[in-house]
């Protein structure tokens, strides 16, 4: 019965395969996105499918690129893993839609019924 136990200890320990990719850095500053992070090492990474890299012999990986994404987020591809990262100072003042109504930041009391 022990080693069933075991058996099921490392089952759980191995677990599904996780996405292999990790961002250290991904932020938009004086029209240049940076994104930089890790993967397997002499793997072929692509960000939003326009630009491509390799990562080095420690599995480091950047961009610096004069591009904005659209959206402000980006995917990351290495492989089959994919991860979207959002770009940290990406959006302009005119991307949001405008300030609160004035009444937004009062406290409001709950009505009694």
């Amino acid at each position: 019965m022990r080693w069933l136990a075991a058996f099921a200890l490392l089952m759980a320990c191995l677990g599904p395969a996780r996405a292999d990719i990790r961002i250290n850095v991904s932020r938009y500053s004086g029209g240049t996105l940076t994104v930089t992070g890790e993967t397997s090492p002499g793997r072929a990474v692509t960000l939003d499918d326009k630009f491509k890299t390799e990562s080095d012999g420690a599995g480091r990986f950047s961009f610096i690129l004069r591009y904005k994404p659209p959206t402000c987020m980006s995917d990351i591809r290495a492989g089959e893993d994919v991860y979207s990262a959002v770009i940290a100072g990406c959006l302009d003042a005119g991307d949001v839609d405008g300030p609160l109504p004035d009444d937004a930041a009062k406290p409001r009391r709950a009505s009694k019924q």
